[in-house]
């Protein structure tokens, strides 16, 4: 991704001291902020305990609003929307606008029993959450992409992917599982590239299946590791990265943002096992994340990235 020189950080909420720590799901919630230009945008926001801490940082930064990308439906992305839309917390909100596309959806499905009427049925059933921001300046994320801050961008799915998933979704009845697995709706989550304070990339990827994530993961410094780290997910992701530079020193930092609670998903598997051995992932789990202006274990190191004179 381009090089852009802004000056984003970013904050990946954990649950530390929230009411019910390690019992409720609140899910994904990750600030990417502007502390000199005073602009943010939230990606997901799944409990209103995320949403009340996101409006405490806002006023600590003197943040008026923010824009949001919902990545998809779910409620533990959703559920702390609403409450920054009662505190007029909210600018934008851009995420799948799929009634939009319900003529392109029924061609895909290629039925002629189908009607349209039960076809847009169907997608406000399947996207419930969505259809609740009605009203509140939302976005289509597809025609207004355009209107993301400077070094933010979607990277997948394209909309083909997306359109196809739904008809696919629509066929199969598609339903949220038990035991948390991915569903075709959670599975095309909005994955969005951030360009963050010295310029390194980050990818941010919700619930997103592997095999919808379009861009090459070794492009960018940070990973988010989907599906809150999720172990057969993230071993996909760690295994298509050579870790190592040319004097081995680790390249890339994943991020999981596992705040599951006692739900059967989640990172435990992934932190247990051998692959997670020598890899720098930070976990929500041990608290707050943060990334600003990237930290150095030495200074060569440094100065393989910015010029900085170093000894021999």
């Amino acid at each position: 991704m381009s090089n852009i020189k802004n000056t984003f950080k970013v904050k990946v909420l954990g649950t530390k001291g929230y009411e019910g720590e390690g019992v409720s799901n609140h899910g994904d919630c990750i600030i990417v902020y502007d502390e000199f230009n005073k602009t943010m945008i939230l990606y997901d926001c799944g409990s209103e305990q995320h949403a009340e801490n996101v409006i405490e940082f806002m006023e600590s930064k003197g943040i008026k609003q923010t824009d949001i990308v919902l990545s998809h439906n779910d409620s533990d992305h959703f559920d702390g929307i609403l409450r920054l839309i009662d505190e007029d917390k909210v600018d934008k909100v851009f995420t799948t606008l799929l009634l939009k596309y319900v003529d392109n959806i029924l061609d895909i499905l290629d039925n002629d029993s189908r009607t349209r009427k039960a076809t847009k049925k169907r997608i406000l059933d399947l996207y419930d959450n969505i259809a609740k921001l009605e009203g509140n300046n939302l976005k289509d994320i597809y025609f207004d992409e355009s209107e993301l801050p400077v070094g933010v961008s979607l990277v997948g799915p394209d909309e083909d992917t997306m359109l196809e998933a739904v008809a696919k979704a629509i066929k199969e009845n598609d339903i949220q599982t038990s035991d948390g697995s991915e569903t075709v709706v959670n599975a095309t989550s909005l994955q969005i590239a951030v360009t963050i304070e010295g310029g390194r990339g980050l990818l941010l990827l919700g619930d997103a299946a592997v095999e919808n994530v379009i861009c090459k993961f070794s492009d960018y410094w940070y990973v988010q590791l989907p599906h809150h780290g999720k172990k057969a997910s993230a071993e996909t992701v760690l295994e298509s990265i050579e870790n190592d530079d040319d004097d081995g020193t680790a390249k890339h930092t994943f991020l999981v943002s596992d705040n599951t609670g006692n739900t059967n998903g989640g990172s435990v598997a992934l932190m247990d096992s051998p692959i997670s051995v020598g890899v720098d992932i930070r976990n929500t789990k041990d608290g707050n994340i943060e990334i600003g202006m990237p930290s150095y274990a030495t200074v060569k190191s440094a100065s393989r990235d910015y010029g900085i004179c170093y000894g021999t």
